[in-house]
């Protein structure tokens, strides 16, 4: 989150507002303010025919923005209440250039849940598109020439369209779009959870290439064809990864022959154990479990002092621990979230082993391999829904 600026909390989950978001706020308050006239089947989509000056209509363009971009908040919060009821942590949501992310743990194991959660979010913002309509036709009809009544009028017909637009944009079967998670339920309660992905995914990219292909002159759908064929290839390599390490535990992955070090071994001797072990973190043990030195920290070190800095002087001391029986999936998911390469194993307070990035990785080799034998045999791997306990989002 450190590209991030948190703004609150809403039903206990923290809302942030990525930089990014910042970059596309003065588009829409010029866009909704533009001089030039906008209307789409004569409803007006700005401020320009407002009898008003120039910084009351800017006003009015600034005030939309934000009521519009509460309207992706609630998008969201859609989403992550009906994942609060089916048991899902919800660790943030952000606002960012192309909208907002919800970040879940998981989501939930029925294909019919799945699809409630992925549509509640254009079901809200179809809602919101309804009552903005509603509040357009009202204050326009009581209008009676008053400036700030006409302005709320517009205000609430932009709402009401773009809101719309919202809400048709997600519904594109393609991820990350909530319409790419509707596909993929629907598809999982006729096949394997990763192969439903994998087909998901698949669509996805065609949609990105036929909007590249559409919009070879257009920078704004240009972009978007991106984000959709990064989307649906990054929710295909994550399900891949979560999906392969179902069920294990980190019991099963760690390396439980522990090489430690002492405070006091100097950053040559410890130079020297990297060479000879060819590992390049090692819990520090005093006593008990004090720290955690890697290779990355003795970088910090001038060369002219590796004889004689100690260990005790570059450690990370604050040391991410996991107890054995934890599930793979969830130690993975510490690991991204900490920004780290290794988690140290505690069995009951006792040191009992180190798990990298390394060992998750190739344990999903491993799996895959068995899963592509087990089908060479005629059966599935897995049962036919197994959605993994990822940390997947709902993207606006």
């Amino acid at each position: 989150m450190s590209a991030s600026i948190r703004i609150g909390r809403i039903l206990g989950i923290p809302i942030y507002l990525h930089l990014t978001f910042l970059l596309i706020l003065p588009l829409f308050i010029y866009a909704f303010s533009d001089p030039n006239r906008v209307e789409f089947f004569g409803i007006p989509l700005s401020f320009t025919d407002l009898n008003a000056d120039t910084w009351v209509k800017y006003s009015f363009g600034t005030v939309t923005t934000i009521v519009f971009f509460a309207s992706i908040v609630a998008h969201e919060l859609a989403h992550s209440y009906l994942a609060l009821r089916y048991g899902v942590h919800i660790r943030s949501i952000t606002l960012m250039i192309f909208g907002g992310v919800a970040s879940m743990e998981e989501m939930p194991r029925q294909p019919g849940q799945e699809l409630k959660m992925a549509f509640a979010g254009p079901l809200s913002s179809l809602l919101i598109a309804g009552a903005a309509s509603v509040g357009a036709i009202l204050f326009g009809s009581a209008g009676d020439g008053s400036m700030v009544m006409d302005g709320v009028s517009i205000m609430f017909g932009i709402v009401a369209f773009y809101s719309a637009l919202l809400a048709g944009f997600n519904l594109v079967p393609a991820f990350p779009m909530d319409g790419g998670r509707v596909l993929r339920a629907h598809l999982a309660t006729k096949m394997p959870y990763i192969e439903a992905t994998r087909k998901a995914a698949r669509i996805g990219k065609y949609i990105a290439i036929g909007m590249g292909v559409l919009g070879i002159f257009n920078i704004w759908l240009i972009l978007i064809a991106l984000f959709v064929y990064i989307g649906a290839s990054e929710e295909e390599q994550a399900t891949t990864i979560y999906e392969s390490l179902h069920g294990v535990t980190v019991r099963q992955l760690m390396s439980d022959a522990v090489q430690v070090v002492h405070p006091d071994t100097t950053v040559e001797q410890l130079h020297d154990i990297i060479l000879s072990t060819r590992h390049k973190g090692f819990p520090v043990v005093e006593g008990g479990l004090v720290g955690i030195v890697t290779l990355s920290d003795t970088h910090r070190v001038p060369r002219e002092h590796l004889p004689f800095a100690r260990v005790r002087d570059i450690m990370t001391r604050e040391v991410v621990t996991v107890p054995p029986e934890m599930e793979a999936v969830k130690a993975l998911n510490l690991l991204s979230e900490r920004k780290i390469d290794r988690l140290v194993v505690l069995d009951g307070g006792r040191l009992a082993g180190i798990v990298t990035k390394n060992d998750f990785m190739r344990a999903v080799d491993v799996m895959m391999a068995r899963s592509r034998m087990v089908w060479g045999q005629g059966g599935p791997p897995q049962p036919p829904y197994a959605p993994p306990p990822s940390p997947p989002t709902a993207s606006s």
